[in-house]
């Protein structure tokens, strides 16, 4: 029984780092290609029928990967960067969720740049375990090897 916190702290840790550097990886690759790549696979999806809205999200959705990634992964403002990054990943999946009902067949799903191929129902459940990975972050990510921890708070709630 005494065991438990800790097993919970170190796997908060594993989610973590591992959605903050899946993350990290994504919005990088995504990053160094032109937005207009990005652009044409948010336009795929069907969802946003605003160029300028398309536009403006491939070039901030990437860099929103990489800065709250990083947090992650170095435990800064967990919370909100758990949040975040789930949020993202339940937004990614209800997106995918939505082509796979309207039957609309993704060339790729944007999630890696172009260097990622799976299916749409792969990607949807790639994107639950991310989602998975943020709750285990937010409640347990900061206990352990983390900025938070040396700081003595928990992000912007101040918790301790």
């Amino acid at each position: 029984m005494n065991g438990r916190p800790a097993a919970d702290a170190w796997l908060g840790l594993a989610a973590r780092v591992v959605l903050g550097l899946v993350f990290v990886a994504a919005g990088t690759l995504k990053a160094a290609a032109p937005a207009e790549e990005f652009a044409l696979v948010i336009e795929t999806y069907g969802l946003v029928t605003s160029r300028d809205l398309i536009l403006v999200m491939a070039a901030f959705l990437p860099w929103l990967e990489v800065v709250f990634g990083y947090a992650l992964v170095f435990g800064f403002l967990t919370r909100l960067s758990a949040a975040v990054i789930g949020g993202m990943s339940v937004s990614f999946a209800f997106a995918l969720l939505f082509t796979i009902l309207k039957g609309i067949r993704l060339p790729d799903c944007g999630c890696f740049g172009f260097g990622m191929q799976m299916t749409q129902h792969g990607e949807l459940a790639m994107n639950g375990l991310w989602a998975a990975c943020a709750v285990q972050a937010f409640r347990r990510g900061s206990a352990r090897l983390s900025l938070d921890a040396w700081c003595g708070a928990d992000g912007p709630t101040g918790r301790t």
